[in-house]
């Protein structure tokens, strides 16, 4: 094998020296340029895309706290407008009754004045018939006229104390 007889070797080492350093020389000036290139162009997007992470995350961190608050509000809003409505019904209500009550008192009056009305023709109509029966009673009985005057002072008196 030629590459390991000792006479070449000086030319060997020569020429991958020679290559060694286009190599380097390649490399110094195309390769690792693009590469660093692409490197710091994957390292700007890459903490382009933290920092606009970043920002969404206190966007939404933002738009959650002003969603919180808005709804904390509605149901502020909400208790509120219950408790107006229960007001406003319990006004109602109250006002109802009361109107209620006042109607009831004055029917409930109405009614005792009819009924007093209706004891007071009734016992007019009592006293007038026992008037009658007393004197038709009397009649019988004694078989003579009975003085009208004389009954009704009797009837009168046993209604007198009865009622008192």
């Amino acid at each position: 094998m030629p590459q390991f007889d000792p006479t070449w070797f000086v030319s060997q080492i020569f020429w991958l020296a020679i290559v060694l350093g286009v190599l380097y020389w390649l490399m110094s000036k195309h390769a690792i340029p693009r590469v660093q290139a692409a490197l710091e162009a994957r390292a700007e997007r890459i903490q382009g895309d933290l920092d606009r992470a970043a920002k969404l995350q206190q966007d939404a961190a933002s738009l959650a706290e002003s969603h919180a608050a808005t709804i904390s509000k509605a149901r502020d809003e909400a208790r509120e407008a219950l408790r107006v409505a229960q007001a406003d019904t319990q006004a109602a209500l109250d006002s109802r009754q009361a109107s209620l009550a006042e109607e009831i008192a004055k029917q409930t009056s109405e009614a005792e004045k009819r009924i007093s009305a209706a004891k007071d023709e009734a016992m007019s109509n009592v006293r007038d018939i026992a008037i009658d029966a007393a004197q038709a009673i009397a009649e019988r009985l004694t078989h003579s006229n009975v003085d009208s005057s004389k009954t009704t002072a009797a009837v009168d008196s046993a209604i007198n104390q009865r009622t008192h």
